[in-house]
């Protein structure tokens, strides 16, 4: 009798074990299908320059990839279309990946051009790209990449020092008059 109890129980783990095993061989099976057609798409793209007229399909890593073409191209308007796209869409690590890019797209822009510590053009390119590394940071602290190029767009364009705001400096030492010797305040 405990015998019969122990081999329908087996049974029972075994066909649930096989149904757990079916259901995640179709979903591997479909994301295998979706990245397939993904690369298929960005490599049509890739391929033809007539391509770029056909819109992308709707997978934020498609704009990410297709992004690269016309940053290299130097139209940094447009690619950055394409990553805000994917960072809007997107969460966790492709977020992270798009947000580094568009640090990156935005460094590159303001760097290439003359004098970029100087020139008051670059400031907002070099602003965009501190506020991209330090939104990717928030989604992945361990980017060291978006680390390092944060802290070469803060050595050209550093952050203004919120003690330069113009305020009145703040008596310190001997000079506050709490703190004067031998001096009343006319109080009683």
């Amino acid at each position: 009798m405990a015998t019969r109890a122990l081999r329908g129980a087996l049974k029972f783990a075994l066909r649930a074990a096989s149904v757990a095993l079916a259901l995640a061989l179709i979903t591997q099976s479909w994301q295998l299908m979706h990245a397939v057609r993904v690369n298929r798409q960005l490599a049509a793209r890739l391929a033809d320059p007539a391509a770029q007229t056909v819109p992308l399909g709707e997978d934020p890593r498609l704009w990410v990839a297709a992004a690269r073409q016309p940053a290299r191209a130097g139209r940094t308007a447009e690619a950055a279309a394409l990553l805000h796209r994917a960072a809007d869409a997107s969460l966790g690590e492709l977020r992270s990946i798009a947000l580094y890019d568009l640090g990156n797209l935005y460094l590159q822009a303001a760097l290439q051009l003359p004098d970029p510590g100087a020139n008051g053009s670059a400031l907002p390119l070099f602003e965009l790209a501190k506020q991209s590394y330090r939104s990717a940071l928030m989604e992945r602290a361990d980017l060291w990449d978006a680390k390092f190029n944060l802290e070469l767009a803060l050595r050209v364009a550093p952050d203004p020092d919120p003690d330069d705001a113009g305020a009145p400096p703040v008596l310190t030492g001997e000079r506050a008059v709490t703190t004067m010797r031998a001096f009343t305040l006319g109080l009683p």
